[in-house]
This record gives C-alpha cells, structure tokens and sequence, in this order.
C-alpha cells in the first residue's frame, strides 16, 4: 500500500484509516474558542499566583517523613529510598548548585513550589479545553479555568506537596502536561496526524517515571484516548467487540501464568512487566500501519533517554555516598532497588485490606480533607465543626456531581476524555497500590490528581449552575461568575493557616535535638522515618537555623581498631558532608533488615561489625526454644554484663543485626536508641534515660536515669522552636512526635516526686503537660501536687488557668475552694462557688460544699444568697431543705445574739 508523507514529517498510510475522515473527527475535538495572548496572560497570572503563595508558605528548613531525606540526597548527591526518583535527585543537585548560596533546604523546597504551579497552568489550561468542546461563552470558559485551577493549587494535599522537598509536584506536573498535550493533539489530529505530540507525551511520562513511577498513572487513559475515535468508528461492529474481548482474556491469562513463573524465577514482577510488553505488542499490531516506523523507533529512543537518569543510581551507588540505601551498584541490587523488593511483593490478587476499607478509609476519607478546612471556618463564624465538615462535603459533592451531569449532557465526548483519567487516578490507583489496613502513614498523595480533577468537575459544575441561574438574562452571568469565584476563595483562605510552614522548625529542632543528645562518637538506634531523615539531614545539609551540641565520650576504654575505623568514617563525612555531628552514627533499625545496609555501617560509618562478609547473607529470622544468655563486653573485659533471651523469641534480622553491633563496639562507642524505638529488643533494663534518647548501660535496672545529663538537656541543649506557637499548624503526626519531650519532663517530675521535692516534681508536671495532646487528665494530679507541697499560690494560678479554658469542670471549683478553707480564707471559698454559679456550675457536689461551708463556718447568709441563685434554674427538694435549714439556722443565730 501507498504511504503518504504528511506536512508534519509523519508517515501515515491513508488508505488503512476507514471512516476517520475531518467530519468524524469533529465531534471529539476541543476548540480553540480563546485567544491565544489570552489564554496564555491568565494561564501565567495563575502560575505566578500559586507560585508566589507557595513561597511564601513554603518551609524554610526540614519537616517530617521523606523531606528530610530528599534534601539531604539533593544536597550530596545521595541515594534514596527504593525505587530511587532518580531525575529528582538530579534536578535537586542542579538547582542547589544553582542556588546562589542560598541554604539548600529553601532553594530543594522551592522545587515543589515551582513543578505544582507549573501543574496548577496545566489543569487551566486542559480545563479550558474540555469546556470548549460544549461551551461557547468564552468568559465562562476561562472560569471553569480559573475555578478548577484554584481548586487544584489549594487543596490540601496539593498545598501540602507544593511547600516541602516532595517528589509528588513533579509528578503531577507530568500527569497535568500530558493531559493538556492528549487534549492538544486531539484538537490538532487529523488522521492519527500530529506523532510528534504523542512522541512527546511519550517521553514526558517516562522522565516522569524517573521521578516517581505512579507518574505512569493516567497512561491508559492517554491511550484510550488516542484510540477512542477508532473505537468510536467500530462502536457497532461485532467483530470489534469479539477481538477485544480475546485480547482481555488472554491478557489475563499471561498475567496468571507469568505470576507462577515469576515465583519460580523470583522475579514477583514479572507478570506486570509480560503483561505490560503483551499490550504493548497488542497496539503495534494494530497501530503498525497507521504509525510510521520512524515513529515507532523514535518512541523507543525517548523512552530510553527519559529512563536514563536511572544509571545514576548504579554509577553513584558504587560511590558510596552518605545516603546510599539499597546500595544499587550492580544489576542484582539494582533490579531489586527499582522494583521495590525491599518493601516486600504486592500482588494485585492478594489484597491487603478489603476493598471497602482501601475504598473508604483510604480514598474517601482523604477525598473529604480535600476542600474547604471545617475547623477554620468554625472558627470564623462560631459554628460547630463537624456541621462546617457535613456542609462543605455536601457542597463538594453538589458540585462534583451536577459537573458530571452537566458536561456528560452537553459533550459525552468530553465528559469520556476526563472520565477517562479520573478513574486511572481513582479507582485504577486504588487496585494497584493496594493499601493495607496497617499503613504507617496517610497515603493521601497517591491519589492527588484523583481528587483535583474532581475540582475540574467542581468548576463545571459551576458554571453550569451560572447557565441554569442566569438563563437568558446574559447580565446576570458576571455577578454570578463572582459569586461562583468566592467558593475556591473561602477554600483557598481556609486553608491557607493549616498550609502556612514558613516558621515551622519543630522537625529541625526534632533532628537537632536527637544528635546533640549524643556523646562523641556515638552510635543511635533509631525506629523509622520521622527520627531518621531529620539526624541524615541535619548531618548532611548545613542549615543556618542549626546548632551543636557535643557531649565528651565517656566509659569508654581504648581499642585501636575501633579508633581506626571511626576516625577514617568521620574524616569521610567531614569531606562528604555540611551539617552538624558527623561523628554519630545513625543506625536505622528498619533498614537493619538488609544485608547491604549492615555492609554501609561497617564501610562507611565505622561500626565494627564481626560477622564475616560472606556470612552476612545468610543471617535469617530465628527462635530458639530454650533461654540463651550473650555476653556484652568492653575491650579487655573491664566492663561487661549479660542479656538473657527467653525461650521461642523471634528476633528478627534487624535484632541479630543490633545485638552484634552492640557486642562488638559496646565501650568503645557511647550506644543509645533513640525514645522512639519500641521494640528495644531485650535491651530494656539496661538503658539509662538521658531525655529523647536511652543510652546502653552494663547496669541492670527499670527505668534509670541520668538525672543531671536529662535536665541540661532539657533545659541548656533542646530547642522547642515553633511547639508553642499558635500560629503555626501542627498534624497529627508532629503532636504525636511533640508528646515525647513531655515524656522527658514527666521524667524529671517522677524523679522529684520519688525524692519528696513536690514543687520541683509539680513544675515539671506542668512543663511536661505543655508538650502532650488531651493533657486535661494531668490537671488533677498536677494541682495536687501543688496542694501537697504547700504552695497554694502555684495551685490556685494553674486552677484559674484551667477554668478559663473549661469553666465546666467541677473538680477544680472544689480543689480551689478546699485550697481557700484551708487557708481560712472563706470569703474566697464562696467566691470561687459565685464563678461556678456563674457558669452555671451546679451539681450536686456543689450545692452540697456551699451549705457545708455555710453551716460549719456559721455563713448563713453566703450560703442563702448563693443557693438562692441556684434556685433560680434548679428546684430541686434537696436544694430547697438546704436553703430552709440555712434559713432556719440563721434565725436561731439572729434570736440568740439579740438583747432580751
């Protein structure tokens, strides 16, 4: 057959496109309704919008989970967690070269402002194009834009990437060009003309891979979308649907087959990956004549250049830089590192959760966090919470749908071509990541473009509302255009509090305040995430808000080799590194697991670690089922002590690991683990508290404490900047983490209540209380404490403090009451109950203590006035025999003091 060249350089042979002639195509196309100098002015005004109000928000230093971890790798050219986001890294180092000696947390943060308000043009601009396909009214056009950028840019989750070292702006860049550029060539094909967008395409997809690879997401939908029009032309062909369903079955079919030879070969990934090329031959088949080979190979090409960046992590990986995990270096632990092996399998079948709860626990409730935050706007205008929270979802939910309505009414076209993407970035990603029960995280950002492309439907939804509302009265389309615009705003300003990072440090002072804990040369255990990332950054990356603190190594005794081994690792890390406490050693329990992080603790950190390098391998699992005792020595035995390990306990290959450690540098590096680790293997009894992390000791005894060492801490060496300010939001996550300097104080307190000396013990009572979420259940005690040791002063204030915020709570209208008839101060007594009355604080407790007060201390006309006032809104019968018998008593005293 005849091939013809197109104007564009594509070789497309005419003959093999039946039916897909200009007129067909028509009704699949978006219009070009808005002037290009327009579009592109508010596509930019919009870009500078978020990207001004990102940075503005944006953190200026470290915060939790990966940040600290991207910002490190950024600055050291590091590797990070499996699978890698290599072209991340890449982009992180270029620009903190770039940065004009500006720190690198701010310039790698800025990043995410950049790529999200990049992202935020793009759904303008894809969006304009869905609505041009059924709108002819260009300024409602341009709102639907405008609405469902807003939308986007200031969601919560959105907003949440946009302000910290993230590799999720990048990639919902990725996913929002690609949908414009599909839109782009749709408008612009004729005849399956115009490759070189799809080349494009193609290629940004898998530069996206390289930095995330949930970036391959909406790929389907691109795909479905090239062919929908052929699709559409076989609509009522038999033979269409016959073929299609053989080419599903037997897609099924290599999958299940290739998951059986996968377990057989361990490669778990293998029926994804012949799944994969299976489809992939699929559409060649069938595209082969209608895509020029030229096009094909070029695909290729891209392909291969945009997943490039991955041979960074083999040639850095051989380096052995600071950050290394997964150490990729050769092909077997490269393969691994991508396909994620170290987190364990995860088979589409094997479901992790049931669908309802991946469903509603995971996608639903973060769908709900989305939009409108319901606390702020309850504080606004001092209306319940969770009535704000049922409103707003109800305004969500209005919009959202009656958009599907209304766009699958005016172009179903159109409508299928989002559709299409949201249920790739929905239900699709729902089934893939398949969510477990037990996540030790939120995972709101695999689905983040889910969800604004629901306020794509949100917009719609709006303007269809503006149509319905003004009908025929065009002069009524403006106001009400203003009136739709003022949603995304009260959105946006309710949301901006919660999203504001700019003087957030507690993840800083978190990662700070760990290290300086530390003597010289220590060595730390830590559990996971959130008191890991923040010492590596800390460590890695200089920061002008950070600050040192080095405690002299004590009980240790001299070892050479030892020395040897930490001197040459610290030397490294001085040349490697720009941060604080090169000389610690962080050792992640987590990844204790594997056998090359083990090897990255001995090479590069110095940790002696006397188990064979062929042997390390082979360390599995075990549990013995009788008692074993190890013996933990320092050099020469001058100090030692022996753990005892009970019958049929697991211990896990990051115990084996840990122990070992343990042996073999115990005195001859300061060991501690950090308050954080939970399973303390059997280590328990012997560590010694020196406030957020537990030093190893040879003395077995609960709960010990290095008293002196835990104060200076707590009061010379910790930083608590941002905890005590109002102004800046804090997660669940940071309240939680927070909660462990109170437990520190709740330490000291203990200590000085062991030792009689109650106002210290109830001043670090109400220190540590400042620190711990739902405290109220320490007020009790705390206000006791103060009772007992005398101080009455310091107890009354905390009771005024307390009832200022709760003037409900009995318990202390009593306690300040009792505190005044001890003193004798029984006018204050009756004072304290007037301010119960007040607030109508009126149990039975306190009628009860107003007339034992008035009849023991003869205040007969205190105790009717104020039971009186109680009257007023309680007739009970025990009230008015108390308010008779006062009477009673208070003429008797009357008669007997009158002269005869």
């Amino acid at each position: 057959m005849a091939a013809k060249k197109t104007s564009k350089g594509q070789m497309i042979n005419r003959n093999l496109l039946p039916n897909l002639n200009d007129n067909f195509y028509e009704r699949f196309r978006p219009k070009p309704k808005i002037e290009v100098k327009t579009n592109v002015l508010v596509a930019l005004i919009i870009f500078s919008f978020t990207l001004i109000t990102y940075w503005i928000t944006q953190n200026r230093s470290v915060t939790f989970w990966d940040v600290g971890e991207y910002i490190a790798c950024s600055s050291i050219l590091g590797v990070p967690h499996p699978p890698g986001n290599p072209l991340y890294i890449i982009i992180g180092r270029t620009f903190a070269l770039l940065g004009l000696g500006l720190p690198h947390a701010l310039v790698v943060n800025s990043i995410s402002g950049l790529m999200s308000a990049l992202a935020v043009m793009f759904t303008y601009l894809f969006t304009v194009k869905l609505v041009s396909m059924f709108e002819s009214n260009k300024s409602l056009i341009i709102t639907a834009g405008i609405i469902a950028a807003l939308y986007n840019a200031f969601s919560f989750t959105f907003w949440n990437n946009a302000v910290e070292a993230s590799v999720y702006p990048a990639r919902d860049l990725v996913i929002n060009s690609t949908i414009y550029l599909t839109l782009l060539w749709v408008e612009k094909s004729r005849n399956l003309s115009h490759q070189n967008i799809l080349l494009v395409i193609v290629y940004i997809f898998f530069l996206g891979f390289s930095i995330h690879q949930t970036a391959l997401q909406t790929v389907p939908a691109v795909l479905f979308i090239v062919l929908y029009p052929i699709f559409m032309a076989n609509l009522n062909k038999s033979s269409f649907w016959i073929r299609a369903v053989i080419y599903f079955i037997l897609g099924l079919i290599i999958y299940f087959t290739f998951i059986e030879v996968g377990k057989n070969y361990d490669i778990p990934d293998l029926a994804k990956i012949a799944t994969g090329i299976y489809f992939f031959i699929i559409t060649y088949i069938h595209l082969r004549d209608r895509i020029s080979n030229k096009a094909w190979l070029l695909g290729i090409i891209f392909v291969a250049i945009a997943l490039s960046p991955h041979l960074f992590l083999l040639i850095r990986s051989a380096l052995r830089p600071f950050i290394n995990e997964g150490h990729p270096h050769n092909l077997e632990l490269f393969s691994d590192y991508v396909l994620r092996r170290q987190y364990g399998v995860v088979s589409f079948l094997e479901r992790r959760a049931t669908a309802y709860y991946q469903f509603t626990h995971h996608f639903l409730r973060y769908f709900f966090w989305q939009f409108f935050h319901a606390d702020t706007i309850a504080g606004w205008i001092k209306m319940p919470s969770a009535l704000i929270a049922t409103l707003a979802r109800l305004v969500v939910l209005f919009l959202g749908f009656f958009g599907i309505w209304f766009q699958a009414k005016k172009n179903k076209h159109s409508f299928i071509y989002l559709l299409s993407f949201f249920l790739m970035s929905s239900f699709a990603m729902i089934f893939v990541m398949n969510l477990s029960d037990a996540e030790v995280r939120n995972r709101d950002y695999f689905f983040v473009s889910a969800y604004y492309l629901w306020g794509v439907w949100m917009a719609i939804g709006s303007i269809g509302l503006i149509k319905l509302i003004a009908g025929n009265k065009s002069k009524l389309v403006k106001p009400l255009i203003l009136a739709f615009l003022f949603l995304p705003i009260l959105n946006f300003t309710s949301q901006y509090v919660i999203h504001d990072r700019s003087e957030e440090f507690i993840a800083l002072d978190y990662g700070l305040n760990f290290l300086n804990s530390l003597e010289e040369n220590a060595i730390i255990f830590t559990n996971g995430d959130n008191d890991t990332f923040p010492l590596w950054y800390a460590q890695a990356v200089y920061d002008p808000n950070a600050f040192e603190n080095i405690y002299p190594a004590t009980d240790i005794y001299s070892d050479q080799e030892s020395e040897k081994a930490v001197l040459k690792a610290v030397a490294r890390k001085k040349n490697e590194l720009s941060g604080i406490r090169p000389d610690v050693t962080v050792a992640n329990l987590s990844l204790l697991n594997t056998p090359w992080y083990i090897r990255h603790l001995r090479d590069i950190e110095g940790v002696l670690f006397n188990i064979p390098d062929r042997h390390i391998d082979d360390i599995r699992p075990m549990r013995s089922d009788r008692p074993r005792q190890i013996t933990i020595s320092s050099p020469n035995n001058e100090d030692s002590f022996t753990i005892n390990i009970p019958p049929n306990k697991p211990l896990l290959i990051k115990d084996i690991a840990a122990i070992q450690i343990i042996r073999d540098n115990y005195g001859r590096r300061p060991l501690y683990m950090a308050v954080t680790v939970a399973d303390e293997i059997v280590f328990h009894d012997f560590l010694r508290n020196e406030g957020k992390v537990n030093r190893i000791v040879s003395r077995e005894q609960p709960n010990q404490t290095n008293i002196e060492r835990l104060k200076n801490n707590l009061k010379n060496v910790y930083s608590y900047r941002s905890i005590f300010d109002d102004s800046v939001y804090k997660d669940e996550n940071m309240r939680n983490l927070i909660t462990n300097y109170g437990a520190a104080y709740m330490r000291v307190s203990q200590y000085y209540h062991r030792k009689d000396d109650l106002n210290k013990a109830a001043d670090y009572l109400a220190k540590a209380i400042r620190f711990i979420q739902n405290n109220t259940r320490f007020y009790p005690s705390l206000v006791q404490m103060y009772i007992e040791a005398e101080n009455s002063e310091n107890a009354l204030k905390f009771i005024d403090k307390i009832l200022t915020e709760d003037p409900q709570d009995i318990r202390f209208y009593m306690q300040a009451a009792t505190i005044h008839i001890e003193e004798d101060n029984i006018d204050q007594a009756f004072d304290v109950f007037e301010k119960a009355i007040s607030h109508q604080v009126t149990a039975s407790e306190i009628i009860s203590f107003i007339y034992y007060l008035a009849d023991h201390y003869h205040e007969y006309t205190k105790g009717i006035e104020a039971l009186t006032k109680i009257s007023e809104y309680d007739d009970s019968p025990a009230l008015q025999k108390f308010i008779s018998n006062l009477m009673t008593a208070k003429d008797s005293l009357d008669n007997s003091i009158t002269p005869n």
